[in-house]
């Protein structure tokens, strides 16, 4: 367990560096701002006198994709020199903030393949957090069991796929219920590197974890209700085994309308609220993005309090999440402006 004294001499530079990165985000008069903009030039021009600065200056057209593209590359940048000049146990913990990506990366190039769309393009726009050796040789293979047999061997998140996830499971089990699985065991190792390395780390990423632990619970739950396919030994399957909702898992895995999901979940504060929403005539998948924006706006609540903490690796956790939702803004905010919808521009997510 790391003290104050060892923090400071082994992350308290790289922890400094983080936090003057958090004084870099956008200001509120600044999306103001860029919501003001007519134009994607404009909107260009304002966030020349951001943090962001002349970061689009050589591209001889913007479009919202490609602010995207380079706002994550000016974030993959620092986030990688972060890394470089890490070592253990700081090097582990940030190398599982990219596991996330490289999971979502190559369940993006699963789908791809079953879909039998072009696996090649899709590569272009996977999350370059999410990078790794095997990656860029996935769409050669012949097929989704070699796929898999590539990621077990070759990819940094091996260790996720346990024995829940044989290769033939590809075949026979939905890519969202694989993509559970493999969350639901991120997670779990996540949680407890956490908790081995002690300290502030775990006061602070351990509550955060199980929070996610939980949003991952009650988002497949929500999203599973009424599937007759699934049956709740499976649905529990994919529930991580930490978290606030641990004890009502089991209740959870048998709930088959959203309205006994609001019911089970009353008791708990966090998320009383989820499925409270009082427009009138709401249908069920709007209702459902209700529930994410939702989880979204509490899980910044928490992301903006582990960068308040000192002595502790939840400053770059934060970091990273609360910089990746900004750029969804930027992406929200292009997307409102070149399409013209000003009436939606503000919809962001608050940070």
């Amino acid at each position: 367990m790391p003290n104050l004294i060892s923090f400071n001499i082994d992350a308290g530079n790289l922890e400094a560096i983080v936090h003057g990165y958090k004084d870099g985000f956008l200001r509120p008069e600044e999306y103001n701002n860029l919501c003001q903009c007519d134009t994607l030039g404009d909107l260009k021009s304002q966030l020349q006198v951001t943090e962001y600065g002349t970061f689009l200056q050589n591209e001889p057209s913007v479009t919202a994709r490609v602010i995207v593209d380079k706002a994550t590359e000016k974030l993959v940048h620092e986030f990688l020199e972060i890394r470089e000049g890490a070592g253990k146990p700081l090097s582990t913990f940030l190398d599982f903030i990219t596991y996330e990506h490289m999971i979502n990366n190559v369940l993006k190039l699963i789908t791809s393949k079953r879909s039998g769309r072009d696996t090649l393009d899709l590569l272009k726009k996977c999350h370059p957090l999410g990078d790794f050796p095997g990656l860029s040789a996935l769409p050669a293979t012949s097929g989704v069991d070699e796929m898999f047999e590539v990621v077990l061997v070759d990819s940094p998140i091996g260790r996720f796929f346990t024995s829940n996830t044989q290769k033939k499971d590809f075949d026979e089990l939905s890519v969202e219920y694989i993509r559970g699985l493999l969350h639901k065991n991120y997670l779990e190792a996540f949680y407890d590197l956490c908790s081995s390395i002690g300290g502030d780390t775990a006061m602070v990423m351990c509550p955060l974890l199980e929070f996610e632990a939980d949003r991952l619970v009650v988002t497949i739950t929500a999203n599973t209700c009424g599937l007759r396919d699934l049956n709740a030994g499976d649905r529990r399957k994919l529930y991580p085994n930490i978290g606030s909702l641990l004890d009502l898992h089991d209740d959870l895995a048998n709930t088959e309308t959203e309205d006994q999901l609001k019911d089970k979940l009353r008791r708990f504060v966090d998320f009383a609220d989820l499925f409270d929403d009082s427009r009138a005539g709401i249908d069920a998948t709007r209702n459902k993005k209700s529930v994410e924006r939702k989880f979204v706006e509490k899980a910044v609540d928490r992301y903006r309090d582990a960068m308040t903490r000192q002595f502790q690796y939840g400053v770059f956790y934060g970091w990273i999440k609360l910089k990746e939702l900004e750029i969804s803004n930027l992406q929200w905010i292009a997307d409102c402006v070149a399409q013209q919808m000003k009436g939606h521009v503000h919809e962001f997510v608050p940070l």
